[in-house]
């Protein structure tokens, strides 16, 4: 054995400093948040949907609708309205294709209505890729040779949709109507963008009229809100998730041409036990309206039961009805 001088030991060396844990080390640096992924926003067309399924579909007198599915891709229906100022007969058929580009989609969609009169209007909706969508409809009226139509394309991009619409496009006789819009996602919740609509033919002032608008919506998933502001209206729509069974609806239009405003507020109920569903509204012309629907459970019937009030003029309205199918 070696002793030191002093019979003392040598003191043992420092030890290297302990290295934090890696949990630690996650804490004291965060790693920086990932942006959220821009949404397609949709088509311009689609702004007010929301605010207006709040909204009750009103009718007067009684109504009978019969559903009836031929198969899985055709469905066909009848409705009689009979009321005391234009009763009516219509009857639908709607195809649906083999091509299914989600689990709820199938293209083509072919749909057409033949009133009692004979009048024929028919649409064919195709998805052409999975962004490129195009919808033709026509109108046929007996005895009639100048018949509206109609052409839409949308463009759906990752962040952004790009719709035309052509309306009764005339080439000899130099009239028809055009509209161009784009909606574009800015944020996770905000979407911009702007509607050009041009118009010629023999009955515009001018020959010519070309009107541009300004849209906007905020949508946080509860609640929504919507603008569009262009030289001859304003038009506004705010909707409100409050719980599975409540959504409220509200929509003011103003026209800049009259100076005249009207404000709508309305609200949709839901009874999922009951299979009842309530809709009212109230607007600034102290109109009011509202539509109950219930449906009888392990039965194919539906039941409708309608009213509307206009105090001004203290007219009622009163409707109901039965869907079969």
């Amino acid at each position: 054995m070696v002793f030191a001088s002093g019979g003392r030991q040598p003191p043992p060396p420092p030890s290297p400093p302990l290295s934090p844990p890696s949990s630690y080390q996650s804490w004291q640096k965060p790693s920086a948040p990932k942006p959220e992924s821009l949404e397609n926003p949709g088509t311009v067309e689609e702004l007010f949907n929301k605010v207006r399924e709040t909204q009750p579909n009103c009718f007067e007198g009684a109504k009978i609708m019969l559903n009836k599915a031929l198969s899985n891709h055709f469905q066909m229906s009848h409705t009689i309205h009979i009321n005391n100022t234009s009763p009516s007969y219509h009857f639908q058929s709607i195809y649906a294709g083999t091509q299914k580009h989600t689990a709820t989609e199938a293209y083509p969609v072919l749909l057409a209505d033949l009133d009692g009169q004979g009048n024929l209007n028919c649409n064919v909706i195709h998805q052409v890729s999975k962004r490129l969508r195009c919808k033709i409809g026509a109108d046929f009226q007996p005895g009639a040779q100048n018949t509206p139509n109609q052409a839409t394309a949308d463009y759906r991009g990752d962040d952004c949709t790009f719709s035309l619409t052509m309306a009764s496009p005339g080439l000899a006789t130099r009239c028809g109507m055009i509209v161009a819009s784009l909606l574009q996602s800015v944020a996770p919740r905000w979407a911009v963008g702007a509607e050009l609509a041009y118009q010629c033919g023999y009955n515009v002032p001018g020959g010519q009229n070309a009107i541009v608008s300004m849209v906007g919506r905020y949508d946080n998933g509860q609640s929504m809100s919507c603008a569009k502001i262009g030289p001859t209206g304003i038009h506004l729509g705010h909707y409100r998730k409050c719980s599975d069974q409540l959504q409220i609806g509200l929509e003011v239009e103003t026209c800049l041409r009259t100076m005249a405003s009207v404000a709508t507020i309305a609200y949709q109920s839901k009874i999922q036990k009951g299979d009842v569903q309530f809709r009212a509204s109230l607007d600034t012309g102290w109109r009011v309206c509202g539509e109950l629907e219930k449906r009888l459970q392990h039965s194919p019937f539906t039941f409708l039961l309608s009213g509307c009030m206009m105090h001004k003029t203290g007219q009622f309205k009163m409707g109901a009805g039965v869907i079969i199918g």
